[in-house]
């Protein structure tokens, strides 16, 4: 397939999005085999944005050639006023400390490619100067297929990640086979072959690739370094939990908070046993951004084994799987380590690739009470999690650790805070309070719960499922919320690390008179707060997901709106603040969120919970219920609740005539979220 056959718009439009790259770039480079770009300025971050299509065009023999301009300051140009030799070694110094700086933020594989790249000839790049020092600032792309046929296309966005995917950016596009714009493709590539061969009298342009080259080998060695020098110490609790499990035949289940590095001491108890008999490792997770962050770790601790992602977006992981099956039959020293998603590893294509090796199996699942198709065929097992008991579900936590061999370490929150291995954390509410439609509605969903017992049993599971996510659903976008949610915003004190937890639901805009979603308001909310705002959801791929989290560690992003995904597993230590506007009687999300913000992180003394509370009037006592329960549950540690905390849930308790028992006992078992594949 070439161009022509190819449904190329005149225009591309990206508004916070990645649409540029998606809808153009990367499918327009898989049919490439040249790629010419010309930029204000260069920031490799963009590999991670477009990788995909530089592979395509790799392998049809293609060639990229990039013409980046340094960022020089006053003293720069002062100085390469000095002659030509001065002037060549200031810019090139110029750029490549700015290269070698955008570089370091690659992951390994990305910069390992990005190194292939130049070093095969594939990836050349040059650097352009005005003749009065200022920056070559033109933004222009040319691509050229097989048979010859060219695009151009110009417009707004830098070679970078935000220019490709954070801010709002249009390219035009000019086509060749077209009358009256191959005129326009021919002037613009005959313009870059000018500057690319130093032959335009305004801009002087300087070799690069040579320089690339080195400084991409100096950045790959320094990770190495990096990494050898990043040993992992455990703490004594670690080790204990490590013993406990080695001790019970390698079997059992460590219940730890969130936060106190449950993935580390499940990864080096795992080492234990592997050094003393070669085993297949088999990691499960329920979302694909978990296994990613496993994978990385994994890596750390084991980095000559062979490691398979299985979900949805590895489509290769079978053929991955039986191949490495096979070698170890052959290999002795070969480690073959499994991360799948627990949907995928339900599946029956994945137990019979998996039941093809006939050597003992281990298997770790990360947030176990997810974990409910336990199959009988693994030799060693080691189940994780903050929260395996929830409320009257107690008897399955029971079962889910006797799957596993049982309960073999155990440390609270509590424990955890008061031997400093989270954070501590102040807690401020936030009331508001529900309409009468509200409270009839909530009302009627749940006479509708009763409805669904009879002597005591449940005698329709489904719609009363349905109706508990519903009635929730209800406070979650209470409407009040939305009145007030400039007011709720403004109490937040910190201006950056920033996690908005919103609701599911859709809001209704009356200046246009559609739904849009809760998160979606917020992050444009938070974005008129002067806040750098992005998404978090299920949406978002693995990779976006994962980019997001580093850019949120980095501060490029100051705050992030999410609904359940950062609940599990997640890691953002640099959390500093969370507002959450949407309400649940989850006590295992609740407790997760909570985990997730008391990370320890380099400078980070404590945290903040704002927490947005919807009161009813006082004849809706099972609302307040609700409400007070995650009151409780979040103000009883923080550092805040000798403070007023204490008396003000008991004024609230005597208002709707319930008592502190009420408040810290559930009536029901939590909902599942839904698992990623």
């Amino acid at each position: 397939m070439n161009f022509r056959d190819m449904d190329i718009g005149i225009s591309y439009k990206s508004k916070g999005d990645n649409t540029i790259a998606d809808a153009f770039i990367i499918p327009m480079l898989k049919r490439s085999v040249e790629y010419k770009r010309s930029v204000g300025f260069f920031s490799s971050s963009v590999i991670n944005t477009i990788s995909e299509g530089i592979v395509g065009l790799a392998k049809n023999n293609g060639k990229v050639k990039l013409i980046a301009s340094p960022k020089l300051n006053e003293e720069d140009i002062e100085a390469i006023n000095l002659g030509y030799e001065q002037r060549k070694r200031i810019i090139e110094n110029r750029f490549s400390g700015d290269f070698s700086s955008e570089i370091d933020k690659l992951d390994d594989k990305k910069l390992q490619m990005l190194a292939e790249l130049i070093i095969s000839g594939i990836l050349d790049i040059k650097i352009a100067v005005t003749d009065d020092n200022g920056i070559y600032h033109d933004k222009l792309g040319l691509l050229k297929d097989e048979d010859g046929n060219r695009i151009a296309f110009y417009g707004s966005p830098n070679s970078s990640y935000s220019g490709y995917k954070s801010n709002y950016e249009k390219i035009r596009i000019a086509k060749s086979w077209i009358p009256g714009f191959d005129e326009i493709v021919e002037e613009e590539n005959e313009e870059f072959d000018e500057l690319w061969d130093n032959r335009n009298e305004f801009v002087q342009v300087y070799e690069f690739r040579e320089t690339a080259r080195r400084k991409i080998l100096e950045v790959i060695e320094k990770h190495k370094e990096q990494k050898s020098s990043q040993t992992i110490t455990l703490r004594d609790y670690q080790m204990e939990a490590i013993t406990a499990w080695e001790k019970n035949n390698y079997h059992g289940f460590f219940v730890m908070a969130t936060g106190t590095g449950k993935t580390w001491t499940a990864i080096y108890s795992a080492k234990k046993l592997v050094e003393k008999k070669p085993v297949l490792m088999v990691v499960c997770a329920p979302y694909k951004h978990l296994i990613k962050q496993w994978a990385e770790d994994v890596e750390r601790a084991f980095p000559d084994a062979k490691l398979v992602l299985v979900s949805s977006e590895n489509p290769s992981w079978e053929t991955q799987i039986s191949d490495e099956i096979v070698r170890s039959k052959y290999d002795d020293e070969s480690q073959l380590i499994i991360l799948s998603t627990i949907a995928s590893f339900t599946t029956e294509r994945f137990n019979n690739i998996v039941s093809k090796y006939k050597g003992e199996k281990l298997l770790i699942v990360d947030e176990a009470h997810r974990f409910t198709v336990r199959p009988q065929n693994y030799d060693y097992m080691l189940g994780l999690s903050a929260t395996p008991f929830s409320g009257t579900s107690a008897e399955k936590g029971r079962d889910l650790m006797n799957y596993f061999g049982g309960e073999v370490f155990s440390l609270p929150i509590e424990e955890a805070l008061e031997r400093k291995f989270l954070v501590p954390y102040y807690y401020h509410p936030i009331f508001v309070y529900s309409s009468e439609e509200e409270e009839r509605r909530f009302n009627t969903c749940s006479r509708m719960i009763l409805s669904c017992f009879r002597n005591g049993k449940c005698i329709n599971q489904d719609l009363l499922v349905k109706t508990l996510r519903n009635r929730l659903r209800i406070i979650s976008m209470a409407e009040q919320k939305a009145e007030k949610i400039h007011d709720i915003i403004n109490t937040i004190r910190e201006s950056d690390h920033v996690v908005v937890y919103c609701g599911d639901g859709h809001l209704f805009d009356a200046d246009t008179g559609e739904e849009v979603r809760h998160i979606k308001e917020v992050k444009r909310i938070l974005s008129e707060h002067e806040y750098k705002a992005s998404q978090f959801t299920a949406k978002e791929n693995m990779k976006e997901r994962m980019e997001l989290v580093d850019s949120f560690n980095k501060g490029e992003i100051s705050a992030l709106a999410a609904i359940r995904c950062l609940d599990e597993g997640i890691n953002i230590p640099s959390i500093k603040s969370a507002l959450i506007l949407s309400s649940n009687d989850d006590y295992r999300e609740f407790v997760q969120r909570r985990g997730r913000i008391l990370r320890t992180y380099p400078g980070k003394k404590d945290a903040t919970i704002y927490d947005v509370i919807v009161l009813p009037s006082s004849e809706c006592s099972q609302w307040a219920k609700i409400e007070l329960r995650r009151y409780l549950e979040y103000a009883r540690l923080s550092l805040n609740w000798d403070d007023g905390l204490e008396e003000e849930l008991n004024r609230y308790l005597e208002q709707y005539n319930l008592s502190l028992e009420d408040v810290d006992v559930f009536d029901y078992e939590d909902m599942e979220a839904t698992e990623d594949e």
